[in-house]
């Protein structure tokens, strides 16, 4: 600090009628006898100014419009000069263009809720560089026509918010930071008991509105909308666009529903808009739920992506009164019924085939999970995969894959083992440390794994899950691209993920004796996997014909129901899986 307590000016050299005075100095008109107030001395004014300057950079009053009336502190690249000839400008002046109407807001609300707590805004300096700041405020009654604010320089954004729509300020979060924002403020909320909520807004029509405004009133209220749902939520970071009409904001618990669409109902009537539709809004409770932090906040998230791309009245202004708290209720007890499934091991392991077309010999066995009571674990994994339950359950198979192979060690001819996991999973920042911690115990037995990976939900930084494969490589794991040809990411994924083995979704397989279309599709998936020297794998061989085609495409793997259905008996294949006798062109499995 530039200057001591002592040294402190608490008003600006200004005349008292333009400048009344401040806090603890502020005296009435007729001043009452000294006996009968007590009056504050320098100690006491020394402790209010280093409470202030213990929690900010940079004291500063303004009127409820933003009029700077003093200024304390360090500069904070604010201004060349001395910090008190900051007074007399306006702190919009001081503020990024893009923030100028978040920081009406704030101040607004200060005015109104008497106190904020700090938000971030970006500053601008006097060499035009920009800056984060937290700003936090409030309003005395004992001194009206003043806002008491602070400023705190920040290390930086918390999260890029990328521009969103026409006339976007560009400040609203995109739906994935958001989420990933709402799981961290949920989490923390439960821990620091923090009384916070979750609002999801819709405003129905508002894209066709501002397509057909001019182009200056569909910014404004663009940027009002952008302004308001920024400066209500906590911190001044937690509010998000989720789709062309739908937004969510996490805030204190201070802030109501009805004023939310009330405010914006203005926004759009003093820009001249016409919203066809109507303006609803959810509220949930982010502490209520049964779950633990973690678990509810996979609850909520799921909610919001739900609420982000529900279609057809879903979702509307005639939907039923409970239809988020409905959707969230369902999704509390899915994830505890998943969550469970995981704890309690209510699952097991069937293995099927994987052969070598020229030979018949079984290359490896691929590990399929089974639920109890449930034909197929399609529903689970992939609600596993939404609400991010799949990262336990992708460690919980290989620890249960790796003490199969454990119980049967000694055997002479012990096959390896395909796990599937998750590209969700293999992006997860914990997941190394973690997958490494699960195989390490077992050795080189872990080396027998050939790890799947499965594209049930799309990859959105190949690059990354291409550097997590390497690593895995280069420990020693194989890895297989699992579905090739069926999801609208393969081919990316074919070029830019390094893999050792593809798998060639049985569609195709299936489809090519028959359909010249998929035998197109097929060869043309087999010519660029041989050039990128992978070993392919014919997925759904069902019949002999199946098996010829792949063996004249030059297909090296096949597996399917000619070879053998998935069985639970991993004893047999590791005992008698070399043993195989053919009968009219099928493999069958001697007993």
């Amino acid at each position: 600090m530039a200057q001591n307590a002592d040294a402190l000016p608490l008003r600006p050299a200004t005349p008292a009628a333009e400048a009344p005075p401040r806090g603890v100095e502020r005296r009435a008109a007729k001043p009452a006898p000294a006996a009968a107030r007590p009056q504050p001395t320098g100690r006491d004014r020394d402790r209010f100014v280093g409470f202030a300057f213990a929690a900010a950079d940079l004291l500063i009053e303004t009127d409820p419009k933003g009029t700077i009336l003093f200024a304390a502190g360090a500069r904070c690249r604010l201004t060349q000069h001395d910090v008190a000839s900051l007074v007399g400008s306006g702190l919009h002046e001081h503020v990024a263009p893009t923030d100028r109407k978040y920081l009406d807001v704030l101040l607004k609300r200060i005015v109104d809720k008497t106190r904020i707590k700090p938000a971030r805004v970006v500053f601008q300096g006097f060499d035009g560089h920009r800056f984060p700041a937290l700003l936090g405020g409030c309003r005395l009654e004992s001194c009206p026509g003043s806002l008491f604010l602070t400023v705190l320089l920040a290390s930086g954004p918390r999260h890029e918010a990328p521009a969103v729509g026409p006339g976007a300020a560009g400040q609203l979060l995109d739906n994935h930071t958001f989420t990933a924002i709402l799981e961290d403020r949920i989490v923390q909320a439960r821990e620091k008991g923090l009384d916070n909520g979750l609002t999801l807004l819709l405003i129905e029509g508002l894209q066709g509105m501002v397509d057909t405004m001019p182009e200056g009133a569909a910014a404004e209220v663009r940027q009002g909308i952008d302004a308001y749902l920024r400066g209500i939520s906590a911190d001044g970071d937690s509010a998000g666009q989720l789709g062309a009409d739908r937004f969510g904001i996490v805030h204190t618990a201070d802030v109501d529903g009805d004023e939310v669409q009330t405010h914006i109902a203005d926004i759009i009537k003093e820009a001249g808009g016409d919203l066809q539709g109507g303006i609803r809004s959810w509220s949930l409770d982010m502490a209520d739920s049964q779950l633990d932090a973690a678990d509810a906040a996979r609850a909520l998230v799921y909610t919001v992506q739900a609420f982000a791309s529900a279609q057809g009245g879903e979702f509307t202004i005639a939907s039923l009164e409970d239809g988020a708290q409905r959707m969230l209720s369902d999704a509390v007890d899915r994830i505890g019924r998943a969550r469970a499934t995981i704890e309690k091991r209510d699952f097991f392991v069937v293995y099927q085939p994987i052969v070598d077309l020229e030979s018949g010999d079984v290359h490896h066995l691929e590990a399929l999970t089974r639920l109890e009571g449930m034909p197929s674990p399609a529903d689970f994994i992939t609600f596993a995969e939404d609400v991010g339950l799949i990262y336990d359950f992708d460690l919980l198979l290989t620890q249960s894959v790796l003490d199969t192979l454990k119980a049967y060690h000694l055997e002479p001819k012990l096959p390896d083992v395909a796990i599937n996991l998750s590209a969700k999973t293999l992006m997860s920042p914990l997941f190394l440390r973690q997958f490494q911690a699960v195989t390490e115990p077992y050795g080189d037995l872990a080396r027998k794994l050939l790890l799947e990976v499965t594209e049930t939900v799309v990859v959105s930084d190949i690059g990354t899950l291409n550097d997590v494969l390497q690593k895995l490589r280069s420990a020693g794991f194989r890895i297989c691209l699992d579905d090739v040809g069926a999801g609208s990411t393969s081919f990316q994924s074919l070029y830019g993920l390094q893999v050792d083995y593809a798998k060639i979704d049985g569609k195709f397989v299936r489809g090519a004796a028959g359909n010249p279309r998929d035998m197109a599709m097929l060869r043309s998936m087999v010519d660029v996997c041989l050039q990128l020297d992978l070993t392919l794998i014919g997925e759904q061989v069902e019949e002999p014909d199946h098996a010829r085609l792949l063996n004249e495409l030059r297909v090296t793997l096949g597996q399917g129901y000619l070879f053998g259905r998935p069985s639970r008996d991993f004893a047999y294949f590791a005992k008698d899986w070399s043993k195989m006798a053919r009968k009219g062109g099928a493999v069958l499995w001697k007993s």
